[in-house]
């Protein structure tokens, strides 16, 4: 660690400090003043890994995507389709397909003369906002667990009620 990187690295902890002093004289329960807590130190870290991606040159960009798709690989898609991508860089999809088309974004077509784009995930592996948008999938994915074991419960419920209304009859 470089001594530029130290002095930051102490002073985000001075000022976790501070929101910790605050927190703790603050009248709320302590599950809330550890949210609190995690919800700054999360602030923070986004902060520090923005100002480490800029600071990285393209070659470092390069090695830090070959290890990141090492260790991302089996866990994502090869290719994104052109409305993850367009939230992922808060653009509309027609701005994606144009970026792919003008070679701003790697992609190529589907099928010829459609506007269906295959775009690599790796390219986008170092960038700020994939974090973001794989945080973003991941609550997705656990909403849909707990929706799809809600609507179970439900069908179990279901069935238990009809076998008990049917032995009334029987």
């Amino acid at each position: 660690m470089d001594e530029e990187m130290a002095i930051e690295m102490a002073s985000i902890y001075e000022k976790i400090r501070n929101v910790a002093n605050q927190i703790d004289n603050a009248p709320i329960s302590d599950k809330a003043k550890q949210y609190v807590q995690l919800l700054r130190y999360s602030i923070e870290l986004e902060k520090q890994k923005e100002k480490a991606y800029l600071e990285l040159n393209e070659n470092e960009k390069e090695e830090a995507q070959s290890i990141l798709k090492e260790i991302l690989a089996p866990e994502l898609p090869k290719y994104l389709p052109v409305s993850e991508v367009s939230m992922m860089l808060n653009v509309s999809p027609q701005m994606v397909r144009r970026y792919c088309a003008e070679g701003k974004i790697l992609g190529k077509r589907r099928h010829q003369d459609s506007g269906k784009w295959l775009i690599p995930t790796e390219q986008f592996l170092t960038k700020p906002e994939f974090v973001e948008y794989i945080q973003k999938k991941e609550v997705n994915r656990i909403k849909s667990i707990k929706a799809a074991q809600l609507m179970l419960q439900m069908i179990d419920e279901d069935e238990e009620d009809d076998e008990g209304f049917s032995q009334i009859w029987d």
